[in-house]
């Protein structure tokens, strides 16, 4: 994908994480039995859906005035996704992931023309394992690339381009009376692509930190409960504040929750709630955030697996301003979705799946919500 957009974006915007990651894989990749390179978990995807919007909302992302009630579109997808094992050991693990994809519209029903946005995406990642003992080190390395062309007015939105990289520490401590610890600390640099019609897209830039603590109780071999808090901070370099003492903008979030989660023979299930706090120098983003979410994987009859995501997401503004805008991208922090996707052998290595979905968001606008629905038909290929 090097030559394609994403991978324009992947190399201008997240290059030195590259350089990190191939620094840390000679580094850490000794000469001898564990350190043969696996491929694993390879797959290829394919498909097409159709897709409805609602919401006649303003826009800041994008120069058209163009907007309307409802609009739908024809998507064409196609991803890839994988693992290569550089070193697998009794104490020590070194692989890559990766995934990238396309997904082609075809949009109809806006005023002044029909849209044709076209999305690359890129991911990659370093990862590695160290046992200490009976703790437990991760560390991760991830450079994420993303481009639009031809991105359409609300309703239909799409996130615009951007390059991101993140890196994460986490320990995991030994359990001490059933309970297990863990910490880690991460960081962010974020940079959206901004053109020259849209400068406003620059005001997403970001320098973050966050750091999380965790205890986990494993109740019996099936289920464990996991109780955790976090604290985010963010830097907005380039979205003024208009106070001469504190000129550009600066977030803290605090997060609570907990995670219970079960495995069986025939079912997975993940349930979990989260509280956010999020406290800033710029009063118009303020709000406090509710997030449930729901994970699940079932084994029905004639081969059928039936997979079930939902995040629900209630959001309030401390203070209520027509005004208030929130830059574009931040509404994917507080969205709310619903998948199901019923999938099922068609052939050797071949699945097909059936996808449905349904999306509520917030818009470049704070506190104004478009709505998506979805039906797609999906084939996923393990080579």
């Amino acid at each position: 994908m090097s030559g394609t957009p994403a991978g324009r974006v992947l190399r201008k915007r997240c290059g030195w994480s590259w350089v990190v990651a191939l620094a840390g894989a000679s580094a850490l990749s000794p000469a001898d039995a564990d350190a043969q390179i696996k491929w694993r978990d390879l797959h290829v995807s394919g498909g097409l859906s159709l897709e409805g919007y609602q919401g006649n909302l303003a826009a800041v992302s994008v120069p058209q005035v163009d907007s309307t009630d409802a609009a739908q579109a024809a998507v064409g997808e196609f991803a890839g996704r994988g693992q290569l094992w550089l070193l697998e050991g009794a104490t020590r693990d070194l692989w890559v992931g990766f995934d990238a994809g396309l997904r082609q519209f075809a949009a109809t029903g806006f005023e002044v023309r029909d849209y044709a946005p076209r999305e690359w995406v890129g991911n990659i990642a370093l990862n590695f394992r160290q046992d200490l003992g009976a703790s437990r080190l991760m560390a991760s390395v991830r450079a994420r690339g993303r481009d639009v062309a031809d991105r359409p007015p609300i309703p239909l939105f799409i996130q615009p381009g951007y390059g991101m990289a993140t890196g994460e520490l986490r320990l995991l401590l030994p359990p001490a009376r059933d309970v297990s610890f863990d910490v880690s600390v991460g960081g962010e640099i974020s940079d959206y692509t901004s053109l020259v019609f849209t400068p406003q897209l620059d005001l997403l830039d970001r320098r973050a930190f966050e750091t999380e603590l965790g205890a986990s109780w494993q109740g019996t071999a099936a289920w464990r409960v996991r109780f955790f808090s976090g604290l985010d901070i963010s830097h907005y370099e380039r979205q003024g504040t208009a106070l001469p003492s504190d000129p550009f903008r600066r977030d803290h979030a605090v997060r609570a929750g907990a995670q219970w989660s079960y495995g069986g023979s025939r079912m997975d299930l993940r349930l979990g709630a989260e509280g956010i706090f999020n406290r800033s120098n710029s009063r118009r983003v303020e709000y406090d955030a509710l997030r449930a979410s729901v994970v699940s994987g079932m084994a029905l009859p004639w081969e059928i697996t039936a997979n079930v995501y939902g995040v629900f997401t209630l959001k309030r503004y401390l203070l209520e301003l027509e005004t208030a805008r929130v830059a574009p991208g931040e509404e994917a922090d507080n969205a709310t979705v619903a998948y199901l996707l019923l999938s099922r052998p068609v052939a050797a290595n071949l699945d097909g799946a059936i996808r449905f979905g349904w999306t509520r968001a917030e818009t470049d606008i704070g506190d104004s919500y478009f709505r998506r629905y979805g039906f797609s038909v999906l084939l996923d290929y393990r080579p």
